[in-house]
């Protein structure tokens, strides 16, 4: 087996009733899914609620206002139409034509939206619920929450605590949320709730706040004068049922993460501010693949990593967790819509600068120019193009955009010890702009440096240090390791960056059994020793894409292929310190996987530091195979950098991977040898944790 290190993200999310339900009834999904996906001719309701300004608290956000526009736009790409769409949110919320306005997200406009969704709701009906705001927590009086707390929403009239009830006055908590959507389900309805907030402070340390820095959707509990413990009473509600019906619930974080909103562009301008979870499930949507809802929140986790990683991590859970989204099961192309020189997409739905966009005056008509995107807004472009462009048109990628540089900020001192050596090695670095592929910046960064506990420590771009656990983020002791730090963070950026940009996630995927399939499984091993040479190994226990190791634990990963297209596989491993392995093929073996054919590849987790925490990730990456042709092998794109001796007749999609993951790659615009070829990129996220 590779040796390499490893793990997943501990289980949460909104409500403790409604995991402890959905867990029993989960595992029967996948085998009714066949039969029970959604009816074509379903129709799409929605209630989107965006709290950006608050009457009473001092906690106005910037992106909510912006989230249920963006919402909005993709799931009119699904098929909603714009008459079946309510939002609730501040005046200055952008939306599409045709979907208005309906007030203020107060507490009793979202209860009576939902009321109204239930009234409006049948068999035929997939409802949508979309909350952006603020979250918080208050301890659990009627004993259903596993973990003592409810978790809250704030709607824009929330006060602080009021003894007098017992509760936050004006907020909604979970429990009460149960009734209104049983009332959706009782119609024959499925149901869809997406949650942008958060509901738990974390102990890891942030760093300061600035103009720049992302904001997180949590309003701790002291803030709203809220009781530290509270006792069990009569004033306690009875427990809910739990829900019965079809549904599935999306949530930002984990239970023990914060969810963020960061600006695309200018952060003084309001209108660049979104949820990073929003934006990301938005672009899966619309996207036009053919996705479960576990497949979409996969693709949204991917996108929130793709360059730098988050502490931040959705989660979701749901008897329709293995179902097709809003019932769709054939991909759809995506259509981005031209005026003149103008793409009608940005930064939100994926373009990058560079790119190259052949256009066509109709869907089905022949290409009339191509152009390059020369200035990148949030949601549109400009373009320059060889050839006359229509007033109107239609764009379909031809070639990724440039690889972005690796935004660099810092340092921030944050504790009492000497860091001169360590500020002198900075200052020199960045007189000398190194490393290739960095640009030194004192706005929103992808990487802080951060001095802390003797040593320079990388912050992701949620301005947390340490979010995974102590020790988790990569560190340099002295002067001499930094430049080795700095390159590989470079390396490992540019490496999930490309990936994603050229992954088939951008194009449409198809539903589970029409494609490779990738199983993982965790085979948990205690008392293995420093060397993992003994230890009892444990029951197997299949994992979906995250999961938790600790120590002389085994992963495996199988790759199964029932198409009659052979596909060539490369498997990565990225681990807590950036250090990129090739983990498949191994030297001299075929990474072919023809029609029907299983392979596996076992992993090793070894933790050389006993307390050590760690995000660590796998990619998949999967070309189709060509007939006659040599395979594709992407090993490559580890350790150590590769030259720029590229394989002739790589196709297309890999030949620009390997170009854009080259140290200089974010200086040149890169060709794209041949056509847009697939390239199918999976993920598994990993948590490493102590013994």
């Amino acid at each position: 087996m590779q040796s390499a290190r490893g793990a997943k993200v501990e289980a949460g999310g909104w409500s403790g009733k409604i995991r402890a339900m959905t867990r029993a009834i989960a595992a029967l999904s996948l085998l009714i899914f066949a039969s029970a996906a959604a009816p074509a001719s379903a129709e799409i309701r929605a209630l989107l609620v965006g709290v950006s300004e608050y009457r009473y608290l001092d906690a106005d956000l910037r992106g909510p206002a912006n989230d249920v526009g963006l919402m909005a736009r993709a799931l009119m790409a699904r098929g909603a139409k714009a008459s079946g769409i309510t939002v609730l949110a501040a005046p200055s919320a952008r939306l599409p034509e045709g979907v208005t306005n309906a007030g203020e997200p107060t507490r009793a406009a979202i209860l009576g939206g939902l009321a109204e969704l239930a009234a409006r709701s049948d068999g035929e009906t997939q409802a949508v619920f979309y909350f952006s705001g603020h979250g918080t927590q208050m301890p659990d009086l009627n004993g259903d929450e596993q973990g003592g707390f409810d978790e809250i929403f704030l709607p824009a009239d929330a006060k602080g605590w009021n003894g007098a009830i017992g509760t936050v006055e004006n907020a909604i908590v979970d429990d009460e949320m149960t009734a209104p959507l049983q009332a959706i389900l009782d119609t024959g309805a499925s149901v869809v709730a997406m949650l942008d907030a958060c509901y738990s402070e974390t102990g890891f340390r942030a760093l300061p706040d600035s103009a720049a820095a992302p904001v997180a959707r949590y309003i701790a509990p002291s803030l709203l004068a809220m009781p530290s413990d509270l006792s069990e009473g009569e004033t306690a509600a009875p427990a809910a049922p739990p829900l019965v019906g079809d549904f599935v619930f999306l949530y930002a974080a984990q239970q023990n993460q914060r969810a963020f909103e960061y600006p695309l562009g200018d952060p003084a301008d309001p209108a660049n501010w979104y949820g990073d979870f929003t934006r990301a499930v938005a672009m899966a949507l619309e996207s036009g693949a053919a996705l479960t809802w576990a497949d979409l929140l996969q693709q949204a986790m991917a996108e929130m990593n793709a360059n730098a990683p988050a502490t931040q991590t959705p989660d979701a859970e749901g008897p329709l967790l293995e179902r097709a989204v809003l019932g769709q099961t054939e991909p759809r192309a995506p259509v981005i819509r031209t005026a003149g020189d103008r793409l009608q997409a940005g930064a939100l739905q994926g373009v990058r600068q560079g790119a190259i966009y052949e256009i066509f005056a109709s869907s089905d008509g022949p290409a009339l120019a191509e152009a390059r995107v020369t200035a990148l807004e949030a949601t549109s472009a400009r373009m320059q193009a060889t050839g006359a462009l229509p007033p109107r048109g239609f764009a379909r990628l031809k070639s990724p955009g440039q690889p972005q540089p690796v935004r660099l900020a810092g340092p921030i001192v944050a504790d009492g010890a000497d860091y001169g050596p360590l500020q002198q090695e900075i200052a020199r670095l960045r007189a000398a702009r190194a490393p290739d592929g960095v640009v030194w910046t004192e706005g929103p960064a992808d990487y802080t440096l951060v001095l802390t506990d003797g040593a320079l420590a990388l912050a992701g771009r949620d301005g947390i240090v340490d979010g995974a656990g102590p020790g988790s983020a990569p560190r340099a002791m002295a002067p001499d390791g930094l430049l080795d730090l700095l390159e590989r963070a470079v390396r490992v950026f540019q490496v999930r960056s490309a990936t994603q940009q050229v992954s088939a996630g951008r194009t449409g995927l198809t539903l589970s059994g029409f494609g490779p399939t990738y199983g993982l499984t965790h085979v948990p091993v205690t008392g293995g020793g420093a060397g993992c040479d003994s230890g009892t190994v444990q029951a197997e226990q299949p994992v979906s894409k995250m999961v938790t190791v600790r120590h002389c634990d085994q992963l495996w990963l199988e790759i199964k292929n029932p198409s009659r297209t052979a596909r060539d596989v490369t498997v990565l491993y990225i681990d807590a310190d950036n250090r990129i392995s090739a983990i498949w093929p191994e030297a001299g073996l075929s990474n072919r996987v023809g029609f029907d054919e299983t392979v596996e590849a076992g992993l090793l987790i070894q933790n050389p530091a006993p307390q050590r925490h760690g995000l660590e990730e796998i990619i998949v990456l999967t070309v189709p195979a060509r007939d006659n042709a040599p395979r594709t092998v992407l090993t490559a794109l580890a350790d150590p950098a590769p030259t720029r001796a590229i394989p002739e007749d790589t196709p297309g999609a890999a030949a620009w991977l390997l170009q854009a993951t080259l140290p200089d790659a974010a200086t040149r615009n890169l060709s794209l040898p041949g056509a847009l070829t697939p390239l199918e990129v999976t993920r598994f996220s990993i948590r490493l944790v102590p013994d």
